[in-house]
């Protein structure tokens, strides 16, 4: 049977799929390539030139931006980030939605900041291996202390597989409540995390018993920051594009006398004027970490690898057949909003199936 290739209401049959132009447009906007995102949406790429020619979506893969214009935004990048080196610069332009062959990038960075491009040729971080399931399995979350003499503190959370930060902040106190606000407020942008990672600290405490009333006393693992590995590897970025700006600049107010850090009107002041500055740059910072590639991932970048394989978390339900393992199985292998094609009719047997073959097997 041929299918009408006729728009209606933003949608296009093919074969027994919807496909809307949202679909296609969120995808390519993520930075997927054109190959991915017919994968993704399970047609072939001839199927997707032929979608995108429809729907009137043209797609450049290069920013067309001169020479000139690209050391323009380079250099104010630099400006607010002097230590960024080549793959977190390449973040910063992606959240800009501007993308540029790697050697103009590199061109460009010789060009601006030749003296800093060769004082950052050093070797390689070594990793150790680490792996997670699936994104929203767990949370890594850390306090940030490098800035404690000025009573300033970076709250952190960092999803342990796609390295995608859901928060990322800088307050005046450690207090449990600051900690639980933030966190909060990632869980409704980005969903319940299944387990979550932490120190000891007392500014846990709340976190603590959020996730052990919504997802159980085993969702909450503890032990020395030195050890979460995610975070210890972050804070080592955080700590150059953050720390290494701002602590100059009050370690001179100290020297000009004009900051006594045990003066609470001089700390009133500094966090007056520096605390929206700071996560000014953390929001920027965090707009290009997510949006940077990882080698080890194919060049994906977190946000990528975040929404294209989130698992979307059960919610809290009276009755359920399923043990808390099973539920965790079955958020992993069906995703509720995925576009079956028929009306989540599909998507209701296979959790059906599921269910029967659970039960039939326990």
């Amino acid at each position: 049977m041929r299918h009408s290739n006729t728009l209606n209401c933003g949608w296009m049959n093919v074969g027994t799929t919807l496909i809307s132009k949202e679909d296609i447009e969120r995808l390519i906007f993520l930075g997927t390539t054109l190959s991915e995102t017919a994968s993704i949406l399970e047609i072939s790429r001839p199927t997707l030139y032929k979608l995108m020619r429809e729907y009137g979506i043209k797609h450049q893969k290069f920013s067309d931006i001169s020479d000139q214009e690209l050391d323009e935004v380079i250099r104010a990048i630099k400006s607010n980030h002097p230590h960024v080196g080549e793959v977190m610069l390449n973040g910063h332009l992606r959240a800009r939605n501007i993308i540029v062959q790697r050697h103009r990038l590199r061109d460009s960075v010789q060009r601006v900041d030749f003296a800093g491009a060769q004082s950052r040729r050093t070797s390689a971080v070594q990793r150790r291996t680490y792996s997670v399931p699936f994104p929203n399995y767990i949370w890594h979350i850390d306090g940030n202390h490098k800035l404690i003499r000025w009573k300033l503190v970076i709250h952190t959370a960092i999803d342990g597989y796609s390295r995608f930060l859901t928060f990322l902040h800088c307050s005046n106190n450690n207090r449990a409540s600051t900690v639980l606000d933030l966190f909060r407020k990632g869980v409704n942008k980005f969903g319940w995390p299944m387990h979550i990672r932490t120190d000891h600290g007392g500014e846990n405490v709340l976190i603590w018993e959020d996730m052990r009333v919504h997802k159980g006393v085993s969702s909450v693992l503890t032990g020395s920051s030195v050890h979460n590995q995610r975070i210890e590897r972050f804070n080592r970025d955080l700590n150059c594009n953050c720390r290494n700006v701002y602590a100059p600049i009050f370690y001179e107010l100290e020297s000009l006398n004009m900051l006594d850090v045990d003066n609470p009107t001089d700390l009133f002041c500094l966090h007056y004027v520096y605390i929206p500055r700071i996560n000014c740059t953390l929001e920027e910072f965090q707009a290009a970490f997510n949006s940077h590639s990882i080698s080890s991932e194919g060049n994906k970048t977190p946000v990528q690898l975040f929404t294209q394989n989130t698992c979307f978390p059960i919610s809290d339900y009276l009755f359920t057949p399923l043990t808390d393992q099973d539920l965790q199985e079955l958020s992993a292998n069906v995703n509720p909003l995925e576009n079956d094609g028929n009306q989540g009719k599909t998507l209701y047997q296979k959790v059906q199936e599921f269910i029967n073959n659970k039960l039939a097997t326990g």
